[in-house]
Parts: C-alpha cells; sequence; structure tokens
C-alpha cells in the first residue's frame, strides 16, 4: 500500500492506495480556522500537525492484514505561511490562501518596477494570496528576529515528522518567491522582502525521499522504523495528475471551499497578460490555470441566507436533504434561470481579472423568478467564474479542451454536473476517487520509489467512472448569456470604483 497524506484547509486526509492507485481506505481529522476579525484566516500549526498525526494512527490501525504501507507521500494546502525561530518553534499561526491582512502590501509591490519581472520569472501574479506579500505583513506585524524563518503548514508538518527543513518545487512554486524555471528562489523577490535564502527552506524535488522519521511518530502512529517519506507536492498541482489530467486537452477543475481550473503542461509558460499561474508538478511538468473564491463557499453562503427554512437549515433535515431539496427545485428551471444572472464574487475576484473589490448581485430579477432560479442561478454563476478562466487557459495555449475532469464537493450534485457540461460544451469526468490531491501523491510516490517508470504508465481511463455529456441547445444558450455576464460585471467593477471615490 501506499499512504497518501493529503494536508487541507479544513482537514487532514490519511488515504491508502493500492499498488494500481486505487483507493482503499481513507481517514479525515477536522481543525478549524481561525478568522477573529475581517480579513483574517489562520489556523494554529500544531493542531494542523495533531490532526495529521491522528489521520496517520487511524490508518494504519485499519491496514488490512497481510499488507504493508511501502511509502508515505504528502499532499498539501498551497499559500499558507507562518514563521518559525531556528529551532523550528512556531512564532505565528498559519496564515491560509483566504488571509487578505496582506492586500496593501500586494498593491505595495505591483507598483515597483520589478513587479512584472518578479511575476514572470515565479508565475504568481502579485496578489494578498500568495506568501510574497504575507511575509511582508508578518515582518511589519509581528515581533520577529532577523533569523526567522518563514515556511508553509507543510513544511512545519514534515518538520514535526522527520526534524528537517525543507520544500519541495510545487509548494515553493505558489509563494511567489521561487522561479519556475530554473527550480530556485528568485533573489528579485527575496529582496523586495528584504530576505535571503537562510530565511526560507532547503528545496527538493516533489519525489525527494528521507527514511529518518522522530522516533514519537513512529511510535504514535505505528509506522515501522525506515519508511520512505516521499515529500510530494502541492494538492492544486497532485489533483491534476490524480485525476488523469496528464494533458493539455484535459482540464482539470476542483470545487471546494474555493474553486480551481488548471491543465498540465511540459515547458514553464507564464501568462503573459499576469491572468494565470504557473506551479511545478515535477521535473519538466507544470501546471497552468486559476483559482476563483466564488466555489463551495459561495453555494453555502446562498443556502443559508436565501434559502433558509425548515426545507434546508432548521427542523430535522441534514445537510444532504438540504441540498437534495435545492437541487430538485433548481433542477425544474431551465438553462439560463429565465434571464436571471448572478455574479458570484461575493468576495472579490481573482483570477483572471484579480479585482479584489469586485462585489456579487443578482441581475433580472422579476415575479416569475422563485427558489428554484435563484438556486440554479447561482450554481450558473459559480461555474462562469470557472469558464472565465478556462477561456484564459485557452487562449494562452491556444487549443481546445477535450474533456473537462471535476472533483470537489460540487461534483456529486447531477445538476451542477450538466450545469458544468453544457456551460464548457465539453464531456464531464468524474474520476472514480474523488480524493484527486492524495491519489496524485500516491502516483507520484509509486514513480519516486521505483514502482512505475512514469506518470503515464497508469490507465487514466480507467479514473472515470461516469461521464455527463452537454446539450448544443444549452450550450449555445449558455454562450449568448456569457456576454451579458461579462458586461455586468464590467458594470459591477465600475459601480465599485465609483463607491470607493
Amino acid at each position: 500500500m501506499i499512504l497518501a497524506v493529503d494536508i487541507g484547509t479544513s482537514a487532514a486526509k490519511a488515504v491508502l492506495f493500492d499498488a494500481d492507485a486505487k483507493q482503499v481506505a481513507i481517514a479525515r481529522k477536522h481543525y478549524p480556522i481561525q478568522a477573529p476579525h475581517k480579513g483574517w484566516s489562520e489556523q494554529e500549526p500544531g493542531v494542523v500537525f495533531n490532526g495529521v498525526l491522528a489521520a496517520l494512527r487511524e490508518i494504519t490501525g485499519s491496514l488490512p492484514e497481510g499488507d504493508r504501507i511501502v511509502g508515505v507521500s504528502f499532499s498539501s494546502q498551497l499559500y499558507s505561511i507562518l514563521a518559525v525561530n531556528a529551532e523550528g518553534k512556531a512564532l505565528t499561526n498559519s496564515l491560509t490562501w483566504s488571509d487578505t491582512r496582506s492586500a496593501q502590501f500586494a498593491h505595495a509591490i505591483r507598483q515597483q518596477p520589478e513587479a512584472p519581472g518578479v511575476y514572470q520569472r515565479t508565475g504568481c501574479p502579485i496578489d494578498s494570496i500568495y506568501p510574497l506579500s504575507k511575509i511582508g505583513w508578518l515582518k511589519e506585524n509581528a515581533d520577529l528576529a532577523g533569523d526567522a524563518r518563514f515556511i508553509s503548514i507543510k513544511e512545519y508538518v514534515i518538520l514535526r515528522l522527520t526534524g528537517r527543513l525543507m520544500v519541495d518545487w510545487s509548494i515553493a512554486s505558489a509563494t511567489g518567491l521561487f522561479n519556475v524555471g530554473t527550480y530556485g528562489w528568485d533573489g528579485t523577490a527575496l529582496s523586495l522582502l528584504d530576505i535571503t535564502p537562510d530565511n526560507l527552506s532547503k528545496l527538493v524535488s516533489p519525489k525527494h525521499v528521507v527514511t529518518e522519521w522522530n522516533k514519537d511518530v513512529l511510535d504514535f502512529t505505528g509506522l515501522p522504523a525506515g519508511t520512505p517519506l516521499v515529500i510530494g507536492g502541492g494538492d492544486g498541482p497532485l489533483a491534476s495528475i490524480g485525476v488523469g489530467a496528464y494533458d493539455a486537452d484535459v482540464l482539470a477543475v476542483n470545487v471546494g471551499t474555493s474553486a480551481a481550473a488548471r491543465c498540465v503542461i511540459s515547458e514553464a509558460r507564464v501568462d503573459p497578460d499576469g491572468r494565470l499561474w504557473t506551479y511545478v508538478v515535477d521535473e519538466g511538468l507544470w501546471v497552468i490555470g486559476g483559482i476563483v473564491s466564488s466555489g463551495g463557499i459561495v453555494y453555502e453562503w446562498f443556502l443559508k441566507n436565501l434559502l433558509s427554512g425548515p426545507e434546508t437549515t432548521g427542523g430535522s433535515a441534514s445537510i444532504d436533504q438540504a441540498h437534495d431539496y435545492v437541487e430538485r427545485m433548481a433542477a425544474a428551471v431551465p438553462a439560463g434561470a429565465e434571464n436571471l444572472i448572478f455574479l458570484p464574487y461575493l468576495g472579490g475576484e481573482q483570477c483572471p481579472a484579480w479585482h479584489p473589490h469586485t462585489r456579487g448581485s443578482f441581475f433580472g430579477l422579476d415575479f416569475r423568478h422563485g427558489k428554484g432560479h435563484l438556486a440554479r442561478s447561482a450554481l450558473e454563476g459559480i461555474t462562469r467564474s470557472i469558464y472565465r478562466v478556462a477561456q484564459s487557459i485557452q487562449s494562452l495555449l491556444e487549443g481546445q479542451f477535450a474533456e473537462v475532469r471535476v472533483t470537489g464537493g460540487l461534483s456529486t450534485s447531477p445538476l451542477w454536473l450538466q450545469i458544468a457540461a453544457d456551460m464548457f460544451g465539453l464531456p464531464v469526468g468524474v474520476p472514480e476517487s474523488a480524493e484527486g490531491s492524495a491519489r496524485g501523491a500516491a502516483l507520484l510516490a509509486m514513480v519516486a520509489l521505483g514502482r512505475r517508470s512514469n506518470l503515464q504508465d497508469f490507465d487514466d481511463q480507467a479514473l472515470v467512472h461516469r461521464r455527463v455529456y452537454p446539450r448544443k441547445e444549452a450550450h449555445a444558450y449558455y454562450e449568448r448569456q456569457y456576454q451579458t455576464f461579462r458586461d455586468l460585471l464590467e458594470c459591477a467593477r465600475s459601480l465599485q470604483r465609483n463607491r470607493e471615490v
């Protein structure tokens, strides 16, 4: 068995895969996000580490008789950052991707003449999501010594598991500090923060293997001494591999709290227009794509605030029953929600426009619209935010996607799958395992440990257990409605700018 650990924003997951990369078992350990003030989003590093330990212990305890774990590999959330001292003790909490306290610092960096060059080398747009700006905020607002190190939550976990401070190219490539073409720290980016490589971790390949674990970890989890640990990569890049999206004609889409669209490329290409990011998967493999905050978090907000009532949020109804109820209402409404359009940017735009002050709205409400229209419009608006990213990727690569592979919470919704197929005008494939990031880490480990020669050895066709196909008339309607969506979005930006003046 290969054990893949995915250090997510809301939970640590330990997933067992067999020799054919089929999921066998999973253990989840949830932990909270602290958001005491507007713009704050942080986690206690020790709490996350304890979640990883507990997941490891549970999954090793459920190992089928006669089987053994031949390697452990890691996937992790991107963009997190915390400060530690020379001994590795945490000096701050871990700031997550959605912490926006560094927005002003990011704005100041964008004004620097070096900013365009930094983006072209690092593949990371200058935005508050990235550690480039978060480190600047920490240096200004936390009482840190000059030898403090800035690391991701994954680096912190690996440090406490093995005693080694190291970062893989994949996690590093989503910091805004790493040159995606040379696999090294970017000197100019570091100079903007007045830090050196000594303030960061040692860089290693995603296939880097260590076999030494801290004894107390082995005693607690039950892992045998000498078990190979493959450091792995970031959750987004690994998810593309995990769902079989190895080629540039397959778009990988994940809809969790946020949402992202990515495709794998075999050369380091960076969008000259600054719309997209480029991250490392492994040596010779990159992903290009974009993230939007208008994912599952927007739909959950919608369910909680606009469809509150005993059918959806109260009484004895479960969350699944609430979702089923809303889906039935929305499915009874035709594509396009009878000209009701939802702008899903409740927390601002990220890719491809990077307008943090844009806000959401419904447009076109009239007396014929009911709850079902609102629900369908919300799902369509979320999907359009992802579609915008896909359009930007296609325009850069000058090719057409043949299929979309989807994972995440909304991939369990038959209605959303049909909306996605109709909007993209492409078949939508749902992988057999929803744990794409963990599976990607497992595949990488199998190659790193010599059990497969390369990632292409895995039969990606066996991954998809269901496909949903587009309807021509619905796609044509969505294409016409998309132009209205774009016009409304520009109007919303203009109005927001006027309000700020």
